[in-house]
């Protein structure tokens, strides 16, 4: 879990299946990023899957993320790494299907 410092405060940050379900019941639809916001309520409920006591409003949330670009790629990080973790379990055949090691 990575720690994310926002408008001073700091805040928990992890790809998690609960930001998954959150991203889901925000938007409506299944998980899937397609758009920029896609991205960003999922960044939003990633955030906010691991600090359920403490949140920033979405609005807030845009706001910091506007004034300090590096929360951004903070975030994009804590992602990037989880896509790693999954490439080191999950192996493409030559048809690109994902085997399972």
């Amino acid at each position: 879990m990575k720690t994310i410092k926002i408008n001073g405060k700091d805040y928990k940050v992890k790809y998690t299946v609960r930001s998954l379900f959150i991203f889901e019941q925000i938007t409506g639809k299944s998980f899937e990023i397609k758009t920029l916001l896609d991205n960003y309520v999922f960044f939003y409920s990633m955030l906010l899957a691991c600090n359920a006591d403490d949140v920033l409003s979405w609005d807030e949330f845009i706001d910091a993320l506007d004034d300090d670009p590096t929360i951004l790629k903070q975030m994009n990080d804590v992602v990037e790494d989880q896509q790693k973790q999954s490439k080191v379990f999950n192996k493409e055949d030559d048809n690109g299907e994902v085997k399972k090691n």
